[in-house]
């Protein structure tokens, strides 16, 4: 009984109960330092977006990735954030 037990306790220890850190916003060591270019907030804004939060991997409902983009097109003198692809992140901020 204990050598069940012992190998029960081992493998929920080792097996991983959630999704790898891979999948979780902010993981991709990839993104790591894509917002160089900028400085100041715009730089913060860009990390935000594009490496904290990656907002061009969330739906394009996301409330959080909004504020950011709005955030960042005030501050970065209208240069594109390096996640974008294409152009704007949200339609609904595309100029008329």
């Amino acid at each position: 009984m204990r050598l069940a037990t012992a190998i029960v306790f081992a493998l929920a220890v080792l097996i991983p109960s959630h999704a790898p850190a891979a999948f979780e916003p902010g993981t991709d060591p990839e993104r790591a330092g894509m917002c160089d270019a900028f400085d100041g907030l715009a730089f913060t804004f860009c990390v935000a977006l594009c490496e904290a939060r990656e907002c061009d991997r969330q739906p394009l409902d996301d409330v959080r990735c909004d504020a950011l983009q709005r955030g960042f097109d005030r501050v970065s003198d209208g240069r594109a954030a390096p996640c974008e692809a294409g152009g704007w992140l949200y339609p609904s901020l595309d100029p008329l």
